[in-house]
């Protein structure tokens, strides 16, 4: 039954990861969501540490066969470790639904949210400038963190951005095009 549970939450984790977008596709240039694949990567590898060192240290002085309910206290130690480790991969997923970034030639949208969506509009005349961010894990795994700076002092972070510096340049291309408008005299 166990089994079954941890299959349905991976069929969901990797549906929920994919790139499938609800936005429409009005005059967009590009749409992105985080890239949370890294952190899930680095998430897992890190319980895993933690839970072996843990289990290794019962064993070690003699606690793995205290029994605790019916289960030898390294089980519920596993057990602990694997909620852990679904509540982290759970708030991952969560992230990734919640915020998306659309691209359009009249603006950079940032939403988040999943029950009250938050929709913040970058428009090219009120476009300051940007900043790329990317930590050594981040050149590693191909990923980053983009601020974009508007007139009147706004930070607005797109988070865990794939190709953050392939991105920007794209952004810098629809953003940074002067905004001409033409009366006609007549």
């Amino acid at each position: 039954m166990l089994k079954y549970v941890f299959l349905l939450f991976a069929y969901w984790l990797c549906f929920a990861l994919s790139s499938y977008s609800r936005v429409p596709y009005r005059d967009m240039v590009w749409v992105g969501k985080p890239w949370v694949v890294p952190a899930a990567i680095f998430r897992t590898i890190g319980v895993y540490v933690i839970a072996i060192l843990l289990v290794v240290l019962e064993f070690f002085f003699g606690a793995a066969f205290y029994y605790f309910f019916g289960l030898p206290a390294f089980a519920w130690t596993i057990l602990v470790f694997v909620v852990i480790w679904l509540f982290s991969m759970l708030q991952l997923a969560v992230f990734r639904v919640s915020h998306t970034y659309v691209l359009r030639q009249d603006g950079l949208e940032i939403r988040n949210g999943i029950v009250r969506l938050h929709s913040f509009v970058v428009t090219p005349s009120g476009f300051g400038d940007l900043l790329v961010y990317q930590s050594v894990g981040g050149r590693i795994f191909g990923y980053g963190e983009i601020t974009v700076n508007s007139q009147g002092e706004r930070q607005t972070k797109l988070v865990l951005v794939r190709s953050p510096f392939t991105v920007a340049d794209t952004i810098r291309d629809i953003m940074g095009k002067p905004i001409v408008r033409l009366d006609s005299h007549t």
